[in-house]
């Protein structure tokens, strides 16, 4: 799903299984920290529990306010609700771009279910 297809409204789809953020990305501050590292004793899935407010997608380098629609969608944020800072830039039209490109869409690399295809070159 493009972030171009939603100008304005900015809803997006989680797409692969959730995993919470590696220790390799940099949080912007505490709270936001906190939002993301929160765990709820009844629900292992962030989109099934109504007390998680934020996601972060690795994969595509974007973090989302949680819509609780039975769904996996959420909010693309720019700028974290706590500190004020830009987040990073959403990746998910370059992996559409990339993996549209691939001679073999239908069965892709292991690294496009990863951050290593935006960190790694090659």
């Amino acid at each position: 799903m493009s972030v171009s297809l939603f100008i304005g409204r900015r809803v997006m789809w989680m797409g692969a299984r959730w995993q919470p953020p590696t220790p390799d990305v940099t949080i912007c501050c505490e709270d936001m920290a906190n939002a993301l590292a929160f765990e709820c004793d009844q629900h292992a899935d962030p989109f099934e529990c109504n007390d998680q407010l934020v996601v972060y997608n690795e994969v595509f380098d974007e973090y989302g306010v949680v819509v609780h629609d039975g769904g996996a969608s959420y909010v693309l944020m720019t700028f974290c609700p706590w500190c004020g800072t830009k987040l990073p830039e959403s990746q998910r039209d370059r992996w559409f771009d990339e993996t549209e490109a691939l001679d073999e869409p239908d069965s892709l690399p292991a690294k496009y279910a990863t951050a290593e295809w935006r960190l790694k070159p090659g």
